[in-house]
């Protein structure tokens, strides 16, 4: 709809002349001078509310709010007039479509006048000042950076890039460091200073799988950990380290954890006898130790052994029951002999099965035996008994004398070293020598007559 030249739409002014259409003075933003309506060429003039070219869009009672990003005071276009905020990035100018106006000013970036676009008065809210037909884009051209670096004209400088941490992360945390004394412990260290010590219950709810200390696991061949040697006969004092000289009794590792991560208790079962072991940590801030272990399985092999599991066992394993009560209570090697109480024990069950073979984590056995899955439980293995002939105990005997007179001999030549390296001392004495009393002829003679 067009109207006659000079006039205005009848809206109401919001403190403005009647004749102030809203359009900035020619020439200002790059907008095309020639438009359908007259323009003023000066600022409107005061109103009882607002002072001449005083117009800051806000009302007397209204505080103005904080700049985010817009131009500088003294290039902006007149604020009565409606605005939009000026648009990022370097577009120049797009020519006027027919039968619009042009639109003045341009976008960031050093846009030109965009063809106006007329109209835009019913978009604004009611009520707002300026309100116009024509909504101008009223800022002038500019460029980033140009104000502050920021992204917008006023606004604060952009912070600097930071480099993206999907990236090489050594760049940032530096290269890694050397491994430190603590960064090397042994798991299985003896001690209560690192490593939590867990529950069955807990480790079934994690889902952990636990780890066994290698001293008390099955001699593997060709590898070089150390074992126990012990046959479960006797008592714990006839237990060896693999590593250890003939004679000596074990002690290095007994305080050991017997697993990893350490737990307060575990239980045994084993393929040669029909029971479990159950294994409790003396100490259990500590978890159960490798020598909590051998006493729990000691323990359990000198307990009496039932009435009810007498009668469980078949024919042939009652025969053996008699065979082994008998040839452990002998003189032969290998066996305790008439120490032994006249009852059967546990381990007459095991028959020749009595060496240590160690503890396995051997989740298919567990299943079988306890028929369902069980936490912390794990197979002993009784293995056959070691026989000794009369030759290799001869051997043994000479090699543990030989071993006795060796420590003599060393003991015999440390104290001739230290009696050796005490020199006669060369220094006079610092008292004379006594007199001793001769009888002289005369005292000798008188005392004859």
């Amino acid at each position: 709809m067009s109207m006659p030249p000079g006039q205005t739409p009848a809206m109401q002014t919001q403190g403005l002349s009647a004749d102030y259409i809203g359009y900035p003075p020619p020439g200002f933003g790059g907008a095309p001078s020639a438009t359908p309506y007259s323009r003023t060429s000066s600022m409107p003039p005061s109103t009882p509310y607002v002072a001449p070219g005083g117009q800051t869009g806000y009302s007397t009672f209204q505080q103005p709010l904080p700049g985010y990003g817009y131009p500088p005071m003294g290039m902006q276009p007149p604020m009565a007039t409606p605005f939009m905020a000026p648009m990022m990035g370097g577009m120049g100018g797009m020519p006027g479509m027919p039968g619009m106006p042009g639109m003045g000013g341009g976008m960031g970036g050093g846009m030109g006048g965009m063809g106006g676009m007329g109209g835009m008065g019913g978009m604004m809210p009611p009520g707002m000042p300026g309100a116009t037909p024509g909504m101008p884009m009223g800022y002038p051209a500019f460029t980033p950076g140009m104000y502050g670096g920021g992204g917008l004209p006023g606004g604060p400088a952009a912070p600097p890039m930071q480099p993206s941490l999907s990236g090489n992360r050594h760049s940032f945390v530096g290269p890694p460091k050397d491994k430190g004394p603590w960064d090397k412990i042994d798991k299985f260290m003896e001690g209560g200073d690192y490593g939590p010590v867990l529950k069955p219950l807990l480790v079934q709810k994690l889902k952990i799988r636990l780890e066994i200390n290698p001293l008390i696991q099955p001699q593997a061949d060709g590898s070089d950990h150390d074992y126990i040697k012990w046959n479960m006969l006797f008592a714990t004092n006839s237990c060896q380290r693999s590593s250890d000289r003939p004679g000596r009794s074990w002690s290095k590792g007994r305080d050991a954890p017997a697993t990893w991560p350490r737990v307060t208790s575990l239980r045994l079962v084993s393929r040669s006898f029909p029971w479990s072991i159950d294994v409790a940590a003396q100490h259990p801030e500590l978890g159960v130790s490798c020598g909590d272990v051998i006493e729990a399985i000691s323990s359990a092999m000198y307990t009496r052994l039932s009435q009810s599991q007498y009668d469980t066992a078949t024919r042939q394993q009652k025969r053996l029951l008699s065979e082994s009560f008998y040839h452990n209570r002998s003189t032969a090697d290998g066996v305790p002999g008439g120490r032994l109480p006249q009852t059967l024990l546990r381990f007459d069950w095991l028959g020749q099965d009595t060496w240590f073979g160690g503890i396995m984590d051997d989740q298919a056995l567990v299943q079988s035996i306890c028929q369902c899955a069980m936490p912390c439980t794990f197979a002993l293995m009784c293995v056959k008994r070691y026989l000794v002939s009369d030759t290799e105990i001869r051997v043994e005997d000479e090699r543990g004398r030989t071993e006795e007179e060796r420590e003599r001999d060393r003991h015999r030549r440390r104290s001739r070293s230290r009696a050796t390296s005490r020199t006669a001392s060369t220094r006079p004495p610092t008292r004379p020598p006594s007199r001793a009393y001769v009888e002289d002829d005369t005292s000798a003679t008188s005392s004859a007559m």
